[in-house]
């Protein structure tokens, strides 16, 4: 399929259309035969995962628990309508075989449901693209093959953490009304679940940081062509969507776990009164007087100290004239010239950057006065080649797109989503910016 069918294809019509929707998305029912089938085939009990029609019809009754007519004729339909998707029918053999669309429907829901955090091979993965990448003399195969091939596993661990946080909760849940103590064990259990899914956010954050490096890598790509460049951000949005979701987890937890341990505290509050009412009874009662009247505690129960007698000092005043304290030695500063001289420099340099920023924009203002519209894609690299400083160039187009949102009755910002390049700097572009005087 070429890339122009690619930009034509509408999903929701073509899902809308006929039967389409139903026979991707099947019913209850049969979707549940499917993963029996689908179970089957990965035990190893049909020879090459090849299977009858009897044994789909038996799957379907075994899903079709009532006590009426298993109705036999409708599966039959139903049978029909999955050999465009899910099924294929070999005449020779007369038996049926998954199609690569029911593999994919089953499995994925088979490993979104059962989980496997495995950091260590998002790890391996995000080491493999970045070595890929680096070694590719072929950027756009790269990103459209090599990087969207892994996309899919390094999406599923974040789902994974999240869906065990909110299963967690669930359980949680699914056990208030238990008694206090039972309870109390359901909340120890889910808070050690919950500190554990905390510490399997930092494993993967440690093991996605390999992305950065990957981000660093693409930069440094010649970028000029809208088609990649276009594929480029797809990666950046990837690689932000995975720190977004891993910070939402963290702020998810932050905001549970404390709630949780305050429910337990106040659970347990109860029991912790108790306890001290027991040990008090016990000392009442096993606790005597000796003949001046103290209380002996049971053995094994140290006597708190009540009264310790104040004990007597004599106090030695000293003449200070007679014994004068030795002068304390007055310790002298050396000043550092040299970073005195570099700190001198810098301020000097920042000063020199701001007055030279601000020639820039009022040069540029007063071309735009004169001119009624300045083409500042190109003012940029003008800056860029004269000035030899990137962030001179970036804040000069900062202010100036500040100042035109701050007027807007007198200046219009224009901006075409086409980029504008430069020769001399290869890896910088931009997209076309025109700034026009209001009448």
């Amino acid at each position: 399929m070429n890339k122009e069918t690619n930009s034509n294809f509408d999903f929701v019509k073509i899902l809308n259309e006929d039967k389409t929707y139903k026979l991707l998305f099947p019913e209850r029912e049969v979707g549940l035969a499917i993963v029996l089938i689908f179970e089957k085939i990965e035990n190893k009990t049909f020879e090459d995962g090849k299977f009858t029609e009897k044994d789909l019809h038996e799957a379907f009754e075994q899903i079709y628990i009532t006590k009426e007519r298993y109705p036999k004729e409708v599966y039959s339909e139903q049978i029909m309508n999955l050999q465009e998707y899910f099924l294929d029918y070999d005449q020779q053999t007369q038996k049926y075989y998954f199609k690569d669309y029911a593999y994919k429907f089953c499995k994925h829901a088979k490993e979104t449901l059962q989980g496997a955090f495995n950091p260590t091979r998002i790890q391996k993965i995000c080491i493999h693209l970045t070595n890929t990448l680096r070694n590719s003399d072929d950027l756009r195969f790269w990103l459209e093959e090599e990087f969207k091939k892994y996309e899919p596993d390094l999406r599923e661990q974040i789902d994974f953490l999240d869906r065990q946080i909110s299963l967690s909760i669930e359980d949680l849940k699914k056990e208030t009304n238990l008694l206090n103590q039972s309870f109390i064990d359901v909340l120890v259990s889910t808070e050690e679940r919950l500190t554990k899914s905390q510490s399997h956010v930092k494993e993967l954050r440690f093991a996605y940081s390999e992305t950065k490096i990957m981000r660093v890598l693409l930069e440094q790509k010649d970028n000029s062509d809208n088609e990649i460049n276009s594929l480029i951000s797809g990666v950046y949005s990837f690689i932000k969507y995975i720190n977004d979701r891993l910070n939402s987890i963290d702020r998810k937890l932050d905001r549970i776990q404390p709630k949780i341990r305050q429910l337990f505290s106040t659970l347990n509050k109860p029991a912790f009164n108790s306890k001290i009412e027991k040990f008090i009874s016990f000392l009442l009662n096993n606790s005597e007087l000796d003949n001046k009247k103290n209380i002996i505690f049971p053995q094994d129960i140290p006597c708190p100290v009540i009264h310790i007698p104040t004990p007597n000092f004599t106090i030695i005043s000293r003449d200070k004239e007679l014994f004068p304290p030795k002068p304390k030695e007055r310790k002298q500063y050396k000043q550092n010239e040299k970073v005195i001289r570099e700190n001198k420099e810098r301020v000097l340099a920042k000063i020199k950057e701001i007055d030279t920023i601000r020639k820039w924009e009022n040069l540029i203002l007063s071309e735009i006065a004169l001119r009624d519209q300045l083409n500042l894609s190109d003012v940029f690299f003008r800056i860029l080649k004269e000035e030899n400083n990137s962030q001179i160039a970036v804040t000069v187009l900062f202010n100036l797109i500040k100042h035109i949102y701050g007027n807007p009755e007198k200046l219009q910002l224009i901006i075409e989503k086409s980029l504008v390049t430069n020769d001399e700097f290869k890896n910088i572009s931009l997209w076309k910016m025109l700034i026009t005087k209001l009448q």
